[in-house]
Order: structure tokens, then C-alpha cells, then sequence
């Protein structure tokens, strides 16, 4: 199949947002002729390794746990609802009716990715299903967002060497490393409320830059982390009981940098700045897609990273995405006539933004 043609295919699928819900659709791509479905776990069934698996806007449900146990890359329309208004944004829900759905990616999975996701499964994201099997390496969750715990260990009593990107994500719930596993968090928005953890909890290694933890304890348990360019709301201490860490050219409300800590570097860090005069548009601290992240005019955060750009999720050199929009076309409006015409064809008026990242 062409590529004008499967474009047209994985584009009709999308459109989900102005037709009717049951026309959601993934469109599995690999080596061979690229295949529909409708329900998740059989395009996993069907799929290859490092095979592509396009999901329309919609809400995939599985019942049960969904085991991806392979390299894939899943690739979903968008988790910004106003950024994806005419394809409607792409949930995975595991186990909905349920009380133990988890998503688990085994060893085997290593070098998936994850882009343009609501990930919703009923329990947690767990990586593997035993100690044989539970160091996925080089995973990418990105524009992603995270309605459920995500634990990167199965078992805390042996060190993972897991390691994972999670790169411009939105976390409702927090996620733990555990006492292994390498982590590194770029341009993410964290705002974990519930119970008394951190955002982040116990990575081997963890690295943290251009992040924003929005009233709450950005991490603990992660001795050596570093944390740079980020700003952290939470009142008390961003940092609790992890040893020689480094924050470099941070942002943070509370009083002290550390609780339980020792051997702490920082550098050109900022305490007691009032959340007010950090955002544009922040009131809650509790993130909705309304909220505006920039930072207010005359924040000492205006080009205070250590890479002479912003500090939080608007700087670096590739800044965090307007509306989250994951790199497939962005599709901008869709008008599908209801039937065919005179001529046996079915007009269709698709308008869409190429991107570039």
C-alpha cells in the first residue's frame, strides 16, 4: 500500500470526533500490508516486533491486563482535548469494570514507544510480570498522559536496570522506581495530590530537567538525582531522603531545599518564591489543560536555565508542545459527507497541519 493511501486510511480512522464512536480503528504498519482492527489486544495478537500500531481518537478498552511483550510503537491522536477536537483524544482503559487491570511491559518490550496517550489502566502500568522479565530498557513515554500509579520495578528486592524517557507527560498519579531503574523526566507537568509520596519515588538514577511539580514533593528515596531548570510548588521541601543530590538552577516555593537529606550541591536555586508570580495563569495547583505555564513577565525564571532559555517546561531547546500534539499530521478540521454521491464517491474535506517534531 502507498504511503497517499494509508495516510488516507490512518486518517479516516481518526476521525472519531465528528463520526460515530463506533468507527475507532488502529491501524497496525509493519513490513507487510498494514491491517485494521478494532479491539487492542487482537492488533497486539496480530502485531510483529517494532511494528506500528496507529489508534484513532477513542476509548480502547481491555479486559483483563494488557501484556505488551515486544518492541512497538503505539501512536494515538492526542491527549489534549482541544488539540484533538476533531479526532477526539486516544485512552488505553484496562480492565474498566474490573479491580486489578494493569498495563505490564515485560523485558521483551524493551525499546517501545508511547506518544499522543491517555494511559488509564484500573490498578497501575507495571513493568514485567516476575523477576525474569522486568527490565524493559530504553522506553519512551512521550506527550503521554498518566491517570494511574506507573511502578518501573516489579520486585523491590533486587535492582532494576530498567531505564526509561518520559518526555513532555502530564502525571495525575505518582510513579515509583523503586530501588533501581534509570528515569529521566524532560519538559513534564506533575501534580500528584493523593497521599503523602512524592511525585517521583526511588530511581537508581533520576534525572529531572525543564519539569514542573505543581504542590507537590517532586521526589524521594533517589539518592545522586539531579534536578535542573525546574520549578517545584510544594510548600515544605522539594527533596526528602536522598543523599548527594544536585539541583542546578531550580525554582522552589518552599523554605528549604532538602528533608532527611545530606550532601546536597545547589546551584543558583531560588526558595520562597510565591507560586503568583511564577505562572501566567496558575490558580489551583492542580493542573488543568487551561492552565498557562509560562512564566510571568519579570520572573527571574525568564531566562534563568542553565541553558540560557526558560526554567520550567517552556525552555530548553526544543520547548514543551502547544497542546501536547503528538508528531503524526495534526488534523485541523474534517467534514465527511454522511453518504456517497452520484458518482459512487464519498467526499471527504480533510484539513491537516504537517509537524515537524
Amino acid at each position: 500500500m502507498n504511503q497517499r493511501i494509508l495516510s488516507l486510511c490512518i486518517g479516516i480512522g481518526l476521525f472519531t470526533g465528528t463520526t460515530d464512536a463506533q468507527l475507532q480503528r488502529i491501524v497496525l504498519q509493519g513490513a507487510g500490508t498494514p491491517q485494521i482492527f478494532t479491539d487492542l489486544s487482537a492488533a497486539l495478537a496480530a502485531s510483529q516486533p517494532n511494528d506500528k500500531l496507529y489508534l484513532s481518537g477513542g476509548n480502547f478498552q481491555v479486559t483483563g491486563n494488557l501484556v505488551i511483550d515486544r518492541p512497538l510503537h503505539f501512536i494515538g491522536a492526542g491527549i489534549h482535548p482541544d488539540s484533538s477536537s476533531v479526532t477526539s483524544t486516544t485512552t488505553i482503559t484496562v480492565d474498566p469494570v474490573g479491580t486489578t487491570g494493569d498495563i505490564v511491559i515485560t523485558s521483551g518490550a524493551s525499546g517501545s514507544t508511547f506518544t499522543g496517550l491517555v494511559l488509564a489502566p484500573y490498578y497501575y502500568i507495571q513493568y514485567g510480570t516476575g523477576l525474569a522479565d522486568d527490565d524493559p530498557t530504553d522506553l519512551l513515554f512521550q506527550r503521554c498522559r498518566f491517570l494511574s500509579r506507573t511502578i518501573t520495578y516489579f520486585n523491590v528486592t533486587v535492582p532494576s536496570a530498567s531505564s526509561t524517557v518520559f518526555d513532555e507527560c502530564i502525571f495525575n498519579r505518582h510513579i515509583n522506581g523503586y530501588i533501581g531503574g534509570s528515569g529521566t523526566f524532560t519538559r513534564c507537568i506533575l501534580d500528584y495530590q493523593t497521599g503523602t509520596s512524592s511525585a517521583i519515588n526511588g530511581f537508581g538514577i533520576l534525572s529531572i530537567d525543564h519539569c514542573v511539580f505543581l504542590d507537590v514533593e517532586a521526589f524521594r528515596n533517589s539518592p545522586n538525582a539531579t534536578m535542573e531548570n525546574s520549578i517545584c510548588t510544594d510548600t515544605n521541601y522539594p527533596v526528602y531522603q536522598s543523599n548527594n543530590i544536585t539541583l542546578t538552577n531550580c525554582i522552589f516555593s518552599g523554605t528549604t531545599y532538602t528533608g532527611n537529606s545530606s550532601g546536597a550541591v545547589v546551584v543558583n536555586c531560588a526558595l520562597n518564591v510565591p507560586v503568583a508570580s511564577i505562572f501566567i495563569n496558575e490558580t489551583d495547583l492542580n493542573y488543568q489543560f487551561t492552565d498557562d505555564l509560562h512564566l510571568t513577565p519579570g520572573s527571574g525564571g525568564i531566562g534563568g536555565a542553565d541553558d540560557g532559555t526558560d526554567i520550567g517546561i517552556y525552555g530548553s531547546g526544543t520547548p514543551y508542545k502547544p497542546g501536547a500534539v503528538p508528531y503524526n499530521p495534526h488534523f485541523r478540521s474534517a467534514v465527511i459527507a454522511p453518504a456517497t454521491n452520484a458518482n459512487g464517491d464519498l467526499p471527504v474535506n480533510i484539513r491537516v497541519a504537517a509537524q515537524t517534531n
